[in-house]
């Protein structure tokens, strides 16, 4: 009774720490939105060259590895599709296949994992540096805010690129179909649009946007708050990416799955097709 007791207590003692991080972390991710529309309007919140540095990272440099991945997850769903669809119907449904299916879940997916793996890691090891060079202490030390200065241009950054990356991965990953369909299963161009007009609606499209701005805030929220939560040495700066970029995963899945039952319950209501 004594080692359940033992096992229980530690579990409790688990859940209340995981709880009270998500708690920190909630509130974390609502200062720096609340900064981030503040910075807006004043400019002393953060410098306008910050926030345009940061778009440049997250998104302009991100643009050849959406493109390319895209491309590939595009091709490669079309050849793997097309011969099972061949077996039992008309091939040229692969049309349809491709198209709901990038632009509602495998595009804001993938798109968003990419973004994690290459800029939320970034945000983790520079503000986890800045945490353990005591950067952060000096601008607190100084009267300025540590979230507004840092966070905020990051955040706004995120928030902006993803949603822009993720239409070039779906335009990419269409694309990519498209041309491995027509190439090399004898496709027609005019039955393959065909099909994708009567399959593929705006709301798929402006739902895969509306995921990737919740991806945009998870990945930026949880990233530049392992980043602050650093101490210690500059080992602890690697765990602390290790850590936010399989957090990032998992609320992207979890998040991912979520949003699908609130689509379904939309479709329901006929609010979207």
């Amino acid at each position: 009774m004594a080692l359940v007791a033992d096992n229980l207590a530690a579990l409790g003692a688990l859940i209340n720490r995981q709880l009270v991080s998500l708690g920190r972390a909630i509130k974390f991710g609502s200062n720096a939105a609340v900064y981030t529309g503040r910075g807006i309007l004043n400019r002393r919140i953060f410098p306008r060259h910050d926030f345009i540095v940061q778009v440049d990272y997250t998104g302009a440099r991100s643009v050849p590895i959406m493109i390319l991945t895209g491309a590939l997850v595009g091709m490669t769903l079309v050849a793997q599709t097309t011969p099972t669809l061949a077996r039992y119907g008309p091939k040229e449904l692969v049309a349809g296949v491709c198209g709901v299916s990038v632009l509602r879940t495998f595009g804001p997916v993938l798109a968003a994992i990419i973004f994690a793996g290459r800029v939320g890691a970034a945000f983790t090891a520079e503000l986890g540096t800045m945490k353990v060079g005591e950067e952060v202490l000096a601008l607190d030390t100084m009267g300025i805010d540590p979230v507004g200065y840092l966070v905020a241009p990051r955040f706004a950054a995120a928030v902006l690129m993803l949603p822009c990356l993720t239409v070039l991965f779906d335009a990419a990953a269409l694309l990519g179909g498209f041309i491995i369909a027509i190439t090399n299963f004898d496709i027609s161009a005019s039955d393959y649009l065909d099909v994708t007009k009567q399959f593929v609606y705006i709301s798929n499209f402006t739902f895969g946007l509306f995921k990737s701005l919740i991806f945009a805030v998870l990945i930026s929220v949880i990233c530049c708050f392992k980043g602050f939560s650093v101490h210690g040495s500059g080992m602890e700066v690697g765990r602390a990416t290790m850590q936010a970029v399989v957090a990032c995963l998992i609320a992207i899945i979890f998040g991912d799955f979520l949003l699908s039952l609130f689509y379904n319950i939309l479709a329901k209501l006929d609010i979207v097709a």
